[in-house]
């Protein structure tokens, strides 16, 4: 268990941490056909959907509703009707998910009033057409992007409306429904699971004979695909069928710690069992989920589950001889901090820094000895405490590693200086292993280049001390440079292990 300390420092140097309507956004950006909108002012949104465009490289679905200094004073839901009915209008998204940001919380609007208004007029004049709305309370001076991703699912779990039941007779009756029940999952994941990651844990679930259903769906939408034509809203994810089928479902994951209030508010509401993974990263994490799979279908694991727990077995062997004793530093949300830094300690790794934007339960289970709440001078300071010979987090932490001259491995959010952030990989058999070859990797390459740098130094040094020797060694010198040169570290172990000539 770890101790979870506040920064030592009263305010934010180099922030770490981004806003709650931005999680928030990333949440909706994984459904099918929606609208994240930030109910505020121009700069929340500017922001917010440039940053998402540079760490997807693709183009991302976001409005807002304009807020001016005159509307937060006299009121801004004429302005919020304005632009709903325009959305409505021009993009016709299926979802809209309305986001209130610092602006709005402030001003004391009642949003939650006026969205009532709104949706029961929407719903009197077009039934037939009316997108669904998700109002969420997303304050941006306060918590972070895990609070707003997990604000935004709660919302969207307790909103949903769900179809109605099927008449018990014919083909729909009760028996079907229940064998529906039981082979639907329903999927809540967390901020830390990408693309690729979503894919593969949908392939693990499938491959028990279950159908998953994934909330939100980032693997559908922003997972680097191209889209047959352009479109306003996304292009993938989570449909509103889906959504309104979720308690059909038997069995509600949650993977990550971030969907687990969601899921206990899903669970509730529809009655189904709930399993809850802080993360699946790790041997341990995803064996859980396989016997809970195993359990749930009357099946066990076929050839490709278990040649791929076989492949990461082997790979914290083989990582083991790099990363094993390896001083770390993380600085990331909380739930891809727990999840990227254990399975590192699992391989042998000492987490000599860690640092979360925003406090969270999950924090206080990692298995090293401190978290620290803080920013990028924390990481620093710390990593510098700590020897760290690799720095692992967003893009943001590579000017970090830079200063104190140690290599950065890009994981989190947002990776701008890499491409493929979509298809990085953290989680399941084969996102684990593909995180600890990066990391082992990376470290090769820093000690690789190290290496040829100190030998072209020692270079230049021995040719500027022979070119004027001094008569008496000339001769003596040019024996030694004809019999020996210089070798590198594996050189010197292959001579001294070498064994002597009979």
């Amino acid at each position: 268990m770890a101790r979870v300390v506040e920064s030592r420092r009263r305010a934010g140097l180099d922030p770490l941490k981004f806003s709650q309507p931005l999680g928030g956004a990333l949440a909706f950006l994984g459904l099918a056909g929606a609208m994240p909108v930030m109910h505020g002012s121009k700069g929340c949104a500017s922001f917010a959907k440039a940053l998402l465009t540079r760490h997807f490289n693709e183009p991302v679905p976001l409005q807002t509703t304009g807020i001016t200094e005159v509307t937060a004073v006299l009121g801004s839901g004429e302005e919020l009707v304005v632009h709903l009915d325009a959305i409505r209008a021009k993009q016709r998204p299926e979802i809209i998910g309305l986001l209130t940001t610092g602006v709005t919380e402030v001003s004391g609007e009642d949003v939650a009033g006026q969205m009532r208004q709104y949706i029961a007029m929407m719903e009197h004049t077009t039934p037939e057409g009316a997108p669904l709305i998700v109002r969420v309370s997303t304050p941006d001076f306060i918590g972070g992007l895990s609070d707003g991703w997990s604000a935004a699912l709660r919302a969207l779990v307790t909103t949903v409306p769900f179809d109605a039941p099927e008449p018990a007779g014919g083909a729909g009756g009760a028996g079907e429904r229940s064998r529906h029940r039981d082979e639907t999952v329903a999927v809540l994941v967390g901020p830390s699971l990408t693309a690729a990651d979503i894919d593969e844990l949908r392939a693990l679930i499938r491959a028990f004979g279950l159908e998953p259903v994934l909330v939100p769906d980032l693997s559908g939408s922003l997972d680097g695909h191209l889209a047959p034509a352009w479109q306003p809203t996304t292009t993938g994810g989570t449909g509103l069928a889906q959504l309104r089928r979720l308690d059909r479902a038997g069995l509600v994951i949650t993977a990550g710690a971030t969907a687990a209030e969601a899921g206990a508010d899903l669970a509730s509401r529809t009655d189904a069992d709930l399993v809850h993974y802080d993360h699946l990263s790790g041997l341990r994490a995803v064996d859980g989920l396989v016997a809970e799979l195993m359990a749930r279908s009357g099946r066990g694991p076929d050839y490709e589950v278990r040649r791929a727990r076989a492949r990461l077995a082997d790979g914290l062997l083989d990582t083991h001889f790099h990363l094993g004793g390896a001083r770390i530093a993380l600085a990331m949300e909380p739930e891809a901090l727990v999840a990227v830094g254990s399975l590192l300690h699992d391989a042998g790794a000492q987490i000599v820094a860690a640092v979360s934007p925003t406090e969270a339960p999950v924090l206080a289970t990692a298995p090293w000895d401190e978290v620290v709440i803080g920013d990028l001078i924390d990481l620093e300071e710390r990593a510098v405490e700590g020897g760290a010979e690799l720095l692992i987090g967003s893009s943001h932490v590579r000017s970090v590693a830079d200063r104190i001259g140690a290599p950065h491995l890009a994981v989190g959010f947002p990776i701008y200086d890499r491409l493929g952030a979509a298809l990085r990989t953290t989680a399941g058999y084969g996102g684990s292993l593909r995180l600890l070859v990066d990391a082992a990797n990376r470290l090769l390459d820093h000690h690789h280049q190290h290496a040829e740098h100190h030998q072209q130094a020692d270079h230049h040094q021995h040719a500027d001390h022979r070119a004027d020797p001094p008569r008496e060694h000339r001769a003596e010198r040019r024996d030694v440079n004809a019999t020996q040169h210089r070798l590198d570290p594996f050189d010197e172990l292959d001579v001294l292990c070498e064994e002597p000539t009979c």
